[in-house]
């Protein structure tokens, strides 16, 4: 055989061999722009290390489709639930319980996954997750904040949030600590113990108690001092924060 034709063999062979082992994994190209999966990717952990950040179809509940972001930067495949940034057209995070139970914004800008979706993955009994905030500010500070395991309940027990260990630059005397064990407040489901509706005060959606040191899902206010806005108290008190994430992946087993 001619080495010409021999080389040709021997591509079409290996990529013959790749497709092979793609479909055997169950990664294909969608035709939305994301990557499917088959239902053993429950979450954004389960991708190759190797693969690119960006929107995937995972496995909740391992039935039902379910796009969502993913994080890979660090190969560790964090699934992304909030992320708020200087991005235009601005979102709305001033929704009500529907919006924030199925989710909102679009991956290319900001959002919020969905409680439900979240719920399906934090309450797998064979998954302890770990919650990773992000915070910028407008000067190009970062921190962060980390709590061990993270879950919260159905929507029967409104999505209440618990969560165990902080770690972290960000602080959390008045951060997040301060809302665990709280019920999810909207502007139309309040669930706080504030004497009024902390959502409608504070112009978001948390798990607020008598309200929060911390509304990552406030307005998006830049330049900013205020209860309204994106703050992280601890930090920065209540100036407007750039942006933020929020995210979780399993850590170890329970």
């Amino acid at each position: 055989m001619e080495l010409a034709a021999l080389l040709r063999v021997m591509v079409c062979s290996l990529w013959l061999l790749t497709c092979a082992t793609w479909s055997a994994s169950g990664l294909i190209s969608g035709t939305n722009g994301t990557s499917q999966q088959d239902s053993t990717v429950r979450d954004c952990s389960d991708l190759p290390y190797y693969f690119a950040s960006g929107v995937y179809t995972i496995y909740p509940d391992r039935l039902t489709p379910t796009s969502a972001y993913c994080d890979m930067d660090d190969g560790e495949g964090w699934t992304v639930f909030q992320r708020r940034a200087d991005i235009t057209p601005r979102q709305d995070f001033y929704k009500d319980w529907e919006a924030y139970k199925w989710g909102l914004g679009s991956f290319d800008g900001e959002f919020w996954w969905g409680l439900h979706h979240l719920w399906q993955l934090t309450s797998q009994l064979d998954r302890v997750y770990e919650l990773r905030i992000d915070l910028w500010d407008f000067e190009g500070q970062t921190r962060y904040a980390t709590y061990q395991k993270f879950t919260i309940e159905s929507e029967d027990g409104d999505y209440r949030i618990d969560f165990g260990d902080y770690f972290g630059t960000a602080g959390d005397s008045r951060g997040l600590t301060y809302n665990k064990g709280m019920k999810f407040s909207t502007v139309d489901r309040d669930n706080d113990i504030s004497y009024d509706n902390c959502s409608y005060r504070f112009h978001g959606a948390w798990w607020y108690n008598d309200c929060a040191w911390a509304n990552l899902n406030g307005q998006y206010q830049p330049g900013v001092i205020g209860h309204t806005s994106i703050f992280w108290y601890e930090w920065k008190g209540q100036d407007s924060l750039n942006a933020t994430t929020m995210k979780i992946r399993p850590t170890n087993t329970p």
